[in-house]
């Protein structure tokens, strides 16, 4: 892994770079489309709905499993911790992913307003705890995270058993993949 990535292609090509980390090689582009179309059917073969709804959770979860896999691999790890932009692009994703949490929590959770409430309050003090770790400590950190919230989540409001991977999933990419800092080993 580089210490300071490359710069991104110029146009289409560019926004490719951004998504997967400018250094990516072709085996990290690989799997993330893997994990993208495992995660559109996960979407659309799990969740008893009709098919505009499908439609839609299908997209959030390719995306939402494809960011997963680009946060993993050592580029878009490089990418996303880049020094010039660490801390605003850290919090503004954090910030971002209130959008696909209501979403799911507006279409396949009855509009529930305590459990939105509590899930974008459980992820904010997440990702707080992570960010304010230290870097070798942030992936323990993000774990014990995402158990907390997962308890929370169980202990506080009933799952419907449909989709009920969506929530543990979201949570998993921003504490486990996406806010920890890169480490050399």
């Amino acid at each position: 892994m580089t210490a300071t990535p490359s710069e991104p292609r110029p146009g289409l090509p560019g926004l490719l770079d951004r998504y997967l980390g400018p250094d990516a090689t072709a085996s990290d582009g690989l799997r993330v489309a893997v994990a993208g179309l495992g995660g559109l059917l996960l979407g659309l073969l799990t969740v008893p709905a009709p098919l505009a709804e499908r439609v839609l959770l299908a997209l959030l979860t390719a995306e939402l499993c494809a960011g997963l896999m680009a946060a993993l691999n050592h580029a878009g790890k490089a990418w996303i911790h880049r020094p010039t932009r660490r801390l605003p692009r850290l919090l503004l994703f954090v910030a971002l992913q209130t959008i696909p949490l209501t979403l799911f929590i507006w279409l396949f959770r009855g509009q529930d307003l305590a459990l939105l409430a509590s899930t974008v309050a459980l992820l904010f003090a997440g990702s707080a705890a992570v960010m304010l770790a230290p870097a070798a400590w942030q992936r323990a950190v993000g774990l014990v995270a995402l158990l907390g919230v997962l308890f929370a989540l169980q202990h506080f409001h009933t799952q419907a058993p449909a989709g009920a991977w969506f929530l543990p999933l979201a949570y998993a990419r921003t504490f486990l993949a996406h806010l920890p800092a890169p480490r050399p080993d």
